[in-house]
């Protein structure tokens, strides 16, 4: 009595990468073709996001992989997102359970796969009319593609607190306190901030900044207070130890 049982929502999680495409002139010969990326594809936004809506298709129905992690989602719908001034691929995945990282691993490489052999490949294909001609826009690129996740609430669009996590005692190894920190943030709800985190300490080449890159996810010895994460005053200070460490 006088307690409630509650009821779990479905959440999101949106996976952005660059959009490349092609824009063929209506007159037009082999040296008029030119290639566009994400920043140029923007006058075009609202036709290309048209199109990708007219040949959307939930992903989710051709997943042929593991039964538990496709037990564990509930759609898997390309669309375009705006992001930094850029048009961007956007995967809004919607799950119903908590994945491992070995799980996303797994789903980002299969969106990969069907965006450069499946379903990208037949959208590239697709002519989309634009003023002056048409554009041919690609959701997969060869070189420098990468799936960046970013948190998509759904009900109260209230971020959890950092959950707490002491440093000292740890052996040094970025990998072990990075993973471990990752858990935390997966046991918090935070499953977009742990993939995140893990992307900018692996392409981070400093043991110290990778180290205040986990602080900004977890709660560690080294975390600046969010009350002042955002304050000039406290902002100028940090540049000036920065300088002087230098």
């Amino acid at each position: 009595k006088g307690g409630f049982s509650k009821i779990e929502e479905n959440r999101k999680i949106k996976l952005l990468s660059p959009l490349t495409a092609e824009f063929v002139p209506d007159q037009w010969s082999d040296d008029d073709v030119q290639d566009l990326n994400g920043r140029e594809l923007m006058p075009y936004y609202a036709a290309v996001r048209e199109a990708v809506e007219q040949y959307a298709d939930d992903l989710l129905t051709y997943y042929d992989g593991s039964e538990e992690i496709r037990g564990k989602l509930a759609g898997i719908l390309p669309t375009v997102e705006v992001h930094d001034g850029k048009l961007c691929g956007c995967a809004v995945i919607t799950f119903r359970q908590d994945l491992s990282e070995r799980q996303w691993n797994s789903v980002m490489e299969y969106i990969t796969g069907q965006y450069s052999d499946g379903w990208g490949e037949g959208f590239e294909q697709r002519d989309i009319e634009v003023d002056g001609g048409v554009l041919n826009v690609h959701f997969w690129q060869p070189e420098r593609f990468e799936m960046v996740p970013i948190a998509e609430e759904c009900g109260e669009a209230v971020k959890p607190a950092r959950p707490p996590m002491e440093l000292v005692g740890h052996d040094g190894n970025i990998f072990a306190i990075m993973g471990r920190a990752a858990k935390l943030l997966r046991e918090n709800g935070q499953n977009a901030e742990s993939l995140e985190m893990r992307r900018r300490v692996t392409h981070c080449d400093n043991y110290y900044k990778a180290l205040g890159i986990i602080s900004e996810y977890v709660e560690t010895e080294l975390s600046v207070p969010r009350d002042l994460s955002h304050d000039p005053a406290h902002i100028r200070k940090e540049k000036k130890r920065g300088g002087e460490e230098r």
